[in-house]
C-alpha cells in the first residue's frame, strides 16, 4: 500500500478543500443571482431547463476546484520565486491567468455539458459559448470567481503569516484567556553572526538570512514545525510536546536544516563566500499561552521554559557545540535512539535557582 508523507498529504487535504469551497461557492452563486422561473418547464434534449443549469453548475464547481487547486499548488511550488518579485506584477499575473483559465472552464463545461445532454457536439454548441462570453453573464461569473480567487489566497496568506492553525485559534478566541500547554521549544542562531554582518554588510547580510530562512522552511514543512517568532538570524521553531518528540521531529529539523544548506553550498560560497553554519538549543515543558496585543494580535507562550531554551542555546559557544538540549528533552526522546546525546555539564543558567543538566546532541 502507497503511503504518503505528512507534507503529501497536507497537499491533498488543501486541493479537496479548495474543490469543497469552489463547489460550494457555485452554488451561493445560484442562489444569489437565482434562475428564471418561466423557463423551468422548458425542456431542451427530454431534459428540463433546471436540470442542465444544475449540471452546468456541478461540472462548474468541480473544474474549477480542480483548475485552481493546481493553480495553488503550482504557487505553493513557486513561493521562493515569487517572494522576489513585486505584489503587483503578481497580481497582474494572476489575474490575467485569473480571466484565461476562467474561459477555460466555461469552455470546457459548454462541451462536456452538451456532449451529455444531446449526445453530440454541435457548431451551434460552440457559437453558444462564443456569444455566452460576450456578455454580461460572463464578466458577473468573471468578478465573482475572482472574488473567490481572491478570497481563498488571502486566507493562506493571512494563515501563513501567523503559522497554520494560529488564525483559526484567534478567529474562535481559543486563547483569548490564558491557557496552560505543553511545547518544546527550538532556538537556533547563525554562528558567528556579528563577523559576518561586518564583513558582509548590511545588505548583503539580510539576503543571506532570507537565503538561510528560505532553506528552513523546507524542514518546517517536513517535520511540521510552527515558526514562532524571527529575531534578526535567531529563529524559533515550535510544536505542541508530544507531537514534536514523536519520531524525534524537534531533533531531526536540525540535522535536515543542516543537510539543505549542504545541498546548496555553491550557492552559499559565490554569493557570501562561506557556508553559513547554525546552532541551536532545545527545551520543553508546561507554560502559559494567551492571545496578546490589540492592533497587532498574536497567540505568546510565556513561561520559564522558554527562556531556558534560548539559554540553553546560548551555551553553545560556551561548550563548543552546534546543539544543546535540556535533560527533559533527551530523556523523552530515548525510545527514538537515532542520535548521540553526550552530558555536558550541570549548569546554573541565568535567572533560575535550580541548575540544569545540558546534554549535546550529534548524529
Amino acid at each position: 500500500m502507497l503511503k504518503l508523507n505528512k507534507s503529501r498529504k497536507k497537499l491533498i487535504i488543501d486541493f479537496l478543500i479548495i474543490n469543497l469551497v469552489w463547489i460550494t461557492a457555485v452554488f451561493i452563486w445560484d442562489i444569489l443571482t437565482g434562475y428564471n422561473p418561466t423557463v423551468e418547464g422548458e425542456i431542451r434534449h427530454n431534459i428540463s431547463v433546471r436540470e442542465v443549469n444544475d449540471l452546468n453548475l456541478i461540472l462548474g464547481g468541480i473544474f474549477l476546484g480542480t483548475i485552481f487547486g493546481f493553480l495553488n499548488l503550482f504557487i505553493k511550488n513557486k513561493q521562493e520565486r515569487l517572494r522576489k518579485k513585486s505584489y503587483g506584477r503578481i497580481i497582474f499575473i494572476y489575474s490575467i491567468t485569473h480571466i484565461l483559465l476562467t474561459i477555460l472552464t466555461i469552455f470546457i463545461v459548454g462541451v462536456l455539458s452538451e456532449l451529455i445532454v444531446a449526445g453530440e457536439i454541435s457548431k451551434e454548441t460552440f457559437l453558444e459559448i462564443r456569444r455566452f462570453v460576450k456578455s454580461s453573464d460572463f464578466w458577473r461569473i468573471l468578478t465573482f470567481t475572482y472574488i473567490v480567487s481572491a478570497g481563498i489566497i488571502l486566507f493562506q496568506i493571512i494563515n501563513q503569516k501567523f503559522g497554520p492553525g494560529v488564525l483559526l485559534d484567534l478567529l474562535l478566541g481559543k486563547y483569548r484567556q490564558p491557557k496552560e500547554v505543553k511545547m518544546v521549544f527550538l532556538f537556533m542562531d547563525l554562528k558567528s553572526s556579528t563577523t559576518y554582518a561586518e564583513k558582509l554588510g548590511h545588505v548583503k547580510y539580510s539576503q543571506l538570512i532570507q537565503d538561510c530562512f528560505s532553506d528552513l522552511t523546507l524542514a518546517v514543512n517536513e517535520f511540521d514545525a510552527n515558526i514562532y517568532q524571527y529575531i534578526g538570524d535567531e529563529v524559533v521553531l515550535i510544536w505542541p510536546y508530544d507531537d514534536g518528540i514523536k519520531g524525534a521531529k524537534c531533533i531531526k529539523i536540525f540535522f535536515r536544516f543542516k543537510e539543505y544548506l549542504q545541498k546548496r553550498s555553491d550557492h552559499y560560497i559565490q554569493s557570501y563566500g562561506f557556508l553559513p553554519q547554525f546552532k541551536a538549543g532545545i527545551n520543553g515543558g508546561t507554560l502559559m499561552a494567551a492571545e496578546v496585543g490589540v492592533i497587532k494580535r498574536s497567540i505568546a507562550y510565556h513561561g520559564d521554559v522558554i527562556n531556558t531554551a534560548s539559554r540553553i542555546q546560548g551555551l553553545c559557544n560556551s561548550f563548543k557545540e552546534e546543539f544543546l538540549a535540556s535533560k527533559l528533552i533527551v530523556t523523552d526522546l530515548a525510545f527514538y535512539n537515532s542520535f548521540n546525546y553526550s552530558f555536558i555539564d550541570n549548569i546554573e543558567l541565568k535567572g533560575k535557582k535550580e541548575k540544569v543538566d545540558i546534554y549535546a546532541i550529534k548524529q
